[in-house]
């Protein structure tokens, strides 16, 4: 009867270092990170964005082609495409990028802040104290 309890306790010890083990080495992904796949993603993109501008300058092309041919023979037509429409462009593009990185390092410092807050806090057992500037002070640890 010991043995079978003992066999039991074994298994049960086995299957929960495993129950622990086993999550580990599902969501992590192995050292040497393969990033391959955000490289052809963004290459891709690329190949689209000038695909599209190749085939967007190829139809006006045909159009003043068949303009041309009927007889036309004034200037080309205005593509919508201007100096102060590229730089608007531009600087359209630019205040995204800076939006977003804005963005992003905002949410690390609340991210940070609660990472600090629960450490002092719950962790260390301080007190919390804001003065009159907004500036977070912990005392009493």
């Amino acid at each position: 009867m010991f043995e079978r309890t003992l066999k039991a306790a074994r298994l049960v010890a086995i299957l929960l270092r495993l129950a622990v083990i086993a999550p580990s080495l599902a969501y992590g992904q192995a050292p040497p990170m393969d990033m391959s796949w955000a490289m052809r993603s963004q290459q891709q993109a690329w190949n689209v964005g000038q695909a599209n501008a190749q085939a967007t300058a190829m139809a006006y092309y045909r159009y003043m082609q068949q303009l041309r041919a009927q007889g036309y023979t004034g200037p080309s037509l205005p593509t919508g495409v201007t100096p102060e429409s590229l730089r608007n462009s531009i600087n359209a593009a630019n205040q995204a990028g800076q939006a977003y990185n804005q963005a992003q390092m905002l949410n690390a410092q609340r991210r940070q802040n609660t990472a600090t807050d629960y450490d002092m806090r719950a962790i260390r057992g301080c007190t919390r104290y804001v003065n009159q500037y907004g500036q977070v002070y912990y005392g009493g640890c």
